[in-house]
């Protein structure tokens, strides 16, 4: 599985350019590289800017496969 910066490295490559996304955001482009750099972990609201100017959202869902912690044990 791979981690949310990854995500969004490849959703721009598919969706844009990083030139085009960083002007779409009104950010300098080397900034963009910098923030999605592998290993950095990007701020959540840069991340949700990106997502909202390809066209995309964040969501957060639990997940079926985790148990729940017992309390106790």
């Amino acid at each position: 599985m791979e981690d949310l910066g990854e995500t969004v490295r490849r959703l721009i490559r598919e969706e844009a350019s990083v030139r085009k996304v960083a002007m779409g955001l009104n950010i300098d482009r080397s900034q963009l590289i910098r923030s999605l750099r592998k290993g950095i972990h990007p701020r959540i609201d840069t991340i949700v800017k990106i997502l909202d100017y390809l066209g995309y959202e964040l969501q957060i869902v639990k997940s079926k496969n985790k148990q729940k912690n017992q309390k106790g044990k």
